[in-house]
Order: structure tokens, then sequence, then C-alpha cells
């Protein structure tokens, strides 16, 4: 019996002490996308990569975690079947995070929205996509769901949010021209929760 319980004891704590997958970049080539099919969306990562590297440092040097490959050029169709080209900045934050148990995805989604969001948005500035051939903005974040029952480092799932601001809102919304939650209604927004598919959402305020 204390055998048993023993190897019990030994599996709870063994699976909280494994890392599981691991979201987070640790270096700069981890945190910059840099590869690209598309051969004008890989021209533009090269014409811009000054501007990559800068906003990876910055994030960096404020201890803000970044997304694997979450730095760079990212695309949107739009409703004339015309790609658009957005700086992509995905990010990983530590300070958000959420217990399954105690919390639901409408909270979730909610509570990063309006609360993560205008904090790390500040990171950036609007001379950032004072670029040619750049629309707009992907701003995204990645936060882990876990068991705290079990263990409140490491398992669970993980959970985003990307939001996708034109080029003339994100630049308002950075120099304090337009309110944020007012320019989330001109937004896309794009959500993956409780293991779901990611969909399109749009906020009710």
């Amino acid at each position: 019996m204390k055998f048993i319980t023993a190897v019990i004891l030994a599996f709870f704590l063994f699976g909280c002490a494994g890392t599981g997958a691991v979201y987070v970049a640790k270096t700069e080539s981890e945190s910059i996308k840099s590869t690209y099919e598309d051969p004008h969306v890989q021209s533009l990562q090269q014409k811009n990569m000054d501007l990559v590297r800068d906003i990876y440092r910055r994030f960096v040097q404020s201890n803000v975690g970044i997304y694997q490959g979450g730095i760079g050029i990212t695309t949107l169709t739009d409703q004339h079947n015309e790609k658009l080209h957005y700086i992509m900045v995905n990010i990983r934050p530590s300070d958000v995070y959420f217990d399954e148990n105690t919390t639901k995805p409408e909270g979730r989604f909610s509570h990063v929205l309006m609360t993560a969001f205008p904090k790390y948005l500040k990171f950036m500035k609007s001379s950032d996509l004072d670029r040619d051939d750049i629309e707009g903005l992907e701003f995204g974040i990645y936060w882990p769901v876990r068991d705290y029952s079990q263990c409140n480092t490491y398992g669970g799932f993980i959970e985003y949010i990307h939001i996708y601001f034109k080029k003339s809102d994100a630049q308002d919304v950075i120099d304090g021209r337009r309110d944020y939650t007012d320019s989330l209604q001109d937004a896309e927004i794009i959500t993956s929760l409780g293991l779901q598919p990611a969909k399109s959402v749009r906020p009710v305020f």
C-alpha cells in the first residue's frame, strides 16, 4: 500500500515538474519569424528587419515574453480578396494566466481584451507603422489556462486573441487620439478559447 501511495505521489510531482510544451521564445531567432512562403512577404520582412529587431528588444528589455515566431510580418485578406500586410507582434506575458477551475472562457477573453491589451500596446510606437506596404498592426496575446488543483506552473492549454488594427486606427490608439475600446469596433479580432478552433468575434460593449 505504501508503494502504491508513493507511485501516485511521484506521478503528481513529476507531472508538475515537467516543462511540457514551451511557447515562449528564448532567443532573437526564436522570436522573429524569418521565413515566409510568399516572396513579397519575405521581401517585406527583410526590408523591415531593423524595425522587427527594435520591437523585439523593447519587449525583451521589459521582460515581456514573446511567442515563438511572434514578431514579423503577417497578412490579412480583405473583403475584396486582397492581401493586406501587417506588422505582427505576438507576446506571451508572464503575468497573464488563469485557473481552468475558477474561470470561464468568456471571462478570460474579456479580462485579456480589456486589461492586458491596453497595457502591452503601450510598447508600440505609431512610427512603427510608417512603412511602405504596411497596412496595419496585428497584435496578439497568448496565455496558459492551467488546472491549479494539479499544478499551477505547467500543463493545461493555451488560448489567444489576435487583433488586426488598421494602420490609422493603431496609430491613433497608440498616440492617444482614439479610445482603445472604440477602435475595437473597426478591428478584426480572432480568438481561440477552451481548445476550440479559432474564430472571428465582435465584442459588445
